[in-house]
């Protein structure tokens, strides 16, 4: 339950994407932290995945970005969510 929380988290972001995404990123980390046991139960390999290449990501982001940055942190935020989707187990 909470890997497809997860999902729907980025695919809203994705979709509806705020200003500043600094607060986004942060708890995107959180939640690959905090909630990674649970996660990995439901999907080990689309989760380990993740766990492996987001948080970078994530790291890169800062407060006041320019569109053209914030347009490269979703590329890359979308690119290895897709990755990740291949591994999901039905």
């Amino acid at each position: 339950m909470k890997f497809k929380m997860m999902i729907a988290l980025v695919e809203d972001f994705l979709h509806n994407t705020p200003e500043d995404i600094f607060d986004f990123s942060i708890t995107l980390e959180d939640v690959l932290v905090d909630d990674y046991e649970e996660m990995y139960s439901e999907q080990p390999e689309a989760v380990y995945y993740l766990s492996r290449e987001v948080p970078e990501i994530c790291s890169e982001v800062e407060p006041g970005m320019s569109i053209e940055e914030i347009e490269l942190f979703k590329e890359k935020l979308s690119a290895e969510f897709e990755k990740a989707k291949k591994l999901i187990v039905q």
